[in-house]
């Protein structure tokens, strides 16, 4: 996978591995996807995730819709992060 770096200003190529180390170096990780989701209970559509560690052990996903960002946010551990952290599925990644 291709990721661009926005402060160092290159572009990376990058595995979900690569992209965990990155946010446990406090790095966030901008997934912007191809379409707009929905989760299961019609409450909350986004187009964009953005990812970032709290602690050592604990991730936490912040959504976007458009340029808005919303106020509803996820936390998951690092066996929750296999089954919700999906960079392969987005159409771009940035790296903050």
């Amino acid at each position: 996978m291709k990721a661009y770096d926005l402060i160092n200003k290159t572009e990376l190529e990058v595995t979900y591995d690569s992209l965990v180390e990155l946010m446990r170096n406090h790095r966030q990780i901008d997934l912007f996807l191809h379409d707009k989701k929905t989760d299961e209970d019609g409450y909350l559509t986004w187009d964009a995730e953005h990812w970032s560690i709290v602690n050592e052990n604990r991730f936490m996903r912040c959504y976007s819709l458009g340029n808005r960002q919303l106020r509803d946010y996820t936390q998951h551990n690092i066996y929750d992060l296999k089954n919700d952290f999906k960079p392969e599925e987005a159409k771009e990644i940035q790296i903050n």
